[in-house]
This record gives C-alpha cells, structure tokens and sequence, in this order.
C-alpha cells in the first residue's frame, strides 16, 4: 500500500506545468514551479512537517526530535521541455519518507528538502540555490543572476513568497548526513541490466564561453571567397571538439549545447556566434587539458576562417568524491532486498556536490529508458522508482 501512495503522489505532483505536446516547463520560480512547491507543502502540512524557508528559496520539511537528522531531497524545477522524473524522484522520495518513518522517529529527525534552480535553465549557473545555502556562492551573486528578461533572481524570489531566512540554510542545520535518490539521466544501468547505481561521485565540469565575430554582409552578392561567417567558424569548431572526445580514448565528454546567432536571418551572413562548451571528465585535470586543447583549436579556426574568437571560462567544479561509509551502507541495502547494483560516476551535476562539502553525503540512481533525460521522453519505470525508493528507505533505517 505505501508503495502505491508513493506512485500515485508521485505521478500526480509531477503534472504540474506538464504537457504531452511539450513536456514540462516547471522553471525555477515559475508559475508551475510555485505551484508544485505549494503542493509539496501541503504534503508537509498533512504530516505536521515543521517547515521552513531559508533566503535562497529553499523548502525544509523535518519531522522528529534529537540532534542525528538525516536530510532527503533534490529539485522539482525543470529545464525548457523537460521530463517528469529528473529531480522531482528525490524530493517526492523525501517526502514519501516523512509519510512513512515520520510517526516513528524516537531521537533522530528526518529533512526533506526542495532545492531552488538546480538546472540552471532560469538563471545560471546551475545549482544556485544550494550553493548560496551551504556557502559556494554569496547572497550578492546570487541575487544578481538574471533570466532572459532580466529579472533577478532576487524579484523572482520574492515574488514567489519562498523568501525565507538566512538561519534556515543547510549550513546553519543540524544536518547529519544528505541522501539525494535520483534518475541516472544515461544509459548505462539499462544496457547492462543493472536495478541500482551507486555514484562514487560527481565527474568535474568546465564550461566555457566561446564567442566568434565575423562580418554580417548580404548573403547574395557577397563572394564566397571573400566572407567572413562567424557560423562556420562555430561550426567548424563543434565539429573539431567532438571528434577529438570521440577519438580520446579517455573517460570524456565535450559539447556544444547552447549557440546564439546573430543576426539569425535566412538572407544575412552571420557576424556573431556565442558558444558554451561543456566538458567533463572523473579526472579534473583531463577536463581541463582538453578545454585548453579547445581554445586553441577555436584559435586555429579562427586564424582561417579569418574572425577573431572571444574563449573564456565560465566556470569549472571539482571531481566530487561521495561519503565511503554512506555508499557501504547503500550496498548494503542493495544486498538485503537483492537489487543488482553497479558503482559508476555521475556525469551531471546534482545539489549532493555541495551538500558533499558540508555533511556526509551520498546518491542512489535508477535506470533511465533508453538514457533519456532532460527530454519529455524522459522515462523510468514504476518499479524503478519503487526499487529506488526501497533502497533508500532501508539506508536511512540502517543509518
């Protein structure tokens, strides 16, 4: 019976800014994103959960008595055309554990908690809200970052009426240890018919910013020999860092996700083409080797192709390392309920790399159908999550 609870809260919170024709649209501090955190404190409130807020738009729900509490949770905001599974499995997971263990806490707490702007899809970078919360990033960076529109994420904040106090965040707590169960968001547990993966850690990621400027002209009486196309410098340049990953022989990814072209019209040569490069590795300084081998290849390209390229570093995190003595106890776990499970790295990031820096801290994966994420294809099966969630119900009893 409380498996079934837990799919059916689960399925019907997850509705919440969700289309058929365009997956979810659930962005931090959006309208569904206020929406589904009010749902999720009504959840609270039916289980007498002590909520707070702290001042990066934080969710706190605690239930039990005693200085050991151990802290569940993940996002509930989406990136554009999202799926229904990434990081809402772990708030839901948190809180479907206040449901069930609430009524029987003797000397120890538990905290579910819902982190603001994990995807970085509204305002970047990613992870802003348990950066701030756990010290990564100041209140002043923070509250400068803007959406498309340019409205900060302080306005946001405020708006939303999630505002809440600095004494709230993760790091003035008494947080024990943190648990983050999520999606693999790859293919690798699926391909070799693994139920459960237990991260090691969180691969290093560095982003950079590369811009190429050339020379807006009209498209038809300009010569071809004569043009100066900032879009086949990006062009060239994508297509040279993917097949040197692809060739590296090494443990790697590089990509172009976001591009901006300007002026983006059928009939004008493009004079402008801004880039991030994303490129991530367990090994922090293989990823940042090959972001160096990227600048100058982008300086070689633009030698040719004769536009001048703009290559700088957004920003880049460390390789996290998770908890060993959590991740014992996670196999454990797998063990006694027979779950077949396999140690990996996580190649996305997730809020548990900052929690990492002030408790204890470990994650539980479940498989993705066909690695889909960030897609409304995005898809894990119920037994997965209840597998998932089993794992982490008997690793919060065991700890």
């Amino acid at each position: 019976m409380a498996n079934e609870d837990f799919i059916t809260m689960f399925h019907r919170l997850t509705s919440v800014g969700w289309s058929e024709e365009n997956g979810v649209n659930r962005l931090a501090l959006n309208e569904y994103d206020i929406q589904a955190r009010k749902n999720l404190e009504d959840e609270m409130k039916a289980v007498k959960a002590d909520i707070k807020h702290d001042d990066a738009g934080l969710i706190f729900g605690t239930l039990g008595s005693g200085k050991d509490n151990t802290a569940i949770g993940s996002h509930m905001d989406s990136v554009p055309n999202g799926g229904r599974f990434d990081g809402f499995y772990g708030v839901m997971s948190g809180m479907q554990l206040l449901k069930e263990l609430g009524s029987t806490l003797k000397n120890r707490k538990i905290t579910a908690i819902d982190f603001t702007n994990e995807e970085g899809a509204r305002f970047q970078p990613s992870l802003l809200g348990s950066g701030m919360s756990t010290g990564v990033f100041t209140k002043e960076f923070t509250y400068s970052r803007k959406d498309s529109d340019g409205i900060t994420f302080e306005d946001a904040l405020e708006k939303s009426g999630y505002m809440g106090e600095e004494q709230n965040r993760v790091k003035n707590q008494d947080i024990s240890r943190y648990l983050e169960l999520h999606i693999e968001q790859g293919p690798v547990l699926e391909l070799e018919n693994y139920q459960v993966g237990i991260p090691k850690g969180i691969v290093t990621m560095v982003v950079d910013n590369v811009s190429f400027t050339g020379e807006s002209n009209q498209a038809g009486p300009t010569p071809m020999k004569v043009r100066k196309d900032a879009l086949v410098a990006a062009s060239r340049f994508t297509v040279a860092v993917r097949d040197m990953a692809k060739s590296s022989g090494k443990e790697l990814t590089m990509t172009v996700g976001k591009i901006n072209n300007f002026p983006n019209a059928y009939n004008v040569i493009p004079g402008k083409v801004t880039m991030n490069l994303d490129t991530r590795s367990p090994d922090k300084k293989t990823a940042e080797e090959y972001s160096k081998m990227a600048k100058e290849i982008s300086e070689r390209i633009a030698s040719e192709e004769g536009v001048p390229v703009d290559f700088k570093n957004q920003w880049t995190t460390e390789t996290t390392i998770f908890d060993e003595d959590m991740r014992k106890e996670i196999i454990k776990s797998c063990k006694s309920l027979n779950l077949k499970y396999k140690e990996l790295y996580s190649w996305p990031g997730h809020d548990a790399q900052y929690m990492n820096r002030v408790v204890p801290t470990a994650m539980i994966f479940i498989p993705s159908h066909n690695g889909r994420s960030h897609t409304k294809e995005e898809y894990s099966s119920d037994q997965d999550l209840i597998n998932g969630y089993s794992v982490l119900k008997r690793t919060v009893e065991n700890l």
